[in-house]
């Protein structure tokens, strides 16, 4: 869980920042006020509901239904809190040059889209592994209790 507070909250929170008041060769680029705000609304929500989901996964038995449907939720908000990378902004920064009164943006959405297609392959694996767990429910206990 501790592990996606991290990569899911404090790292986005960090980097976003940072680029909040990014100077580059005497420039300053700052992120506007209301785009920060709302990437890191965004950030933090989904953050907070996945390390959630985490502890619950990680803390079920191995192969148990319980552990197989944390983990299709816990992949399912992970789609979800990259998705709300995409309209929180975040895949399309937009900087404010103070200096000169002018935008530049930076479109990472392209990115985004690869790594839907990976969690989607992601969920079908998911899928798999809770029906597996269903279907073979009674060999799982009788192999984690010794009755073989």
């Amino acid at each position: 869980m501790i592990g996606y507070v991290g990569f899911t909250i404090i790292v986005p929170f960090l980097t976003f920042s940072w680029i909040r008041t990014l100077e580059i060769s005497g420039i300053e680029l700052g992120l506007t006020q209301q785009g920060y705000n709302n990437i890191i609304f965004w950030v933090i929500a989904f953050g907070l509901l996945i390390s959630g989901c985490a502890f619950f996964t990680y803390s079920a038995p191995k192969q148990s239904i319980r552990k197989g449907v944390f983990a299709l939720i816990q992949i399912i908000l992970n789609c979800m809190y990259l998705w709300s990378y995409k309209f929180s902004g975040a895949t399309a920064v937009e900087f404010e040059i103070t200096l000169y009164d002018g935008f530049v943006t930076i479109n990472l959405e392209q990115m985004v889209l690869v790594y839907m297609g990976i969690y989607f392959l992601t969920i079908a694996i998911k899928i798999y592994d809770l029906v597996d767990f269903t279907i073979n429910r009674d060999k799982i206990r009788q192999k984690r209790w010794g009755r073989e």
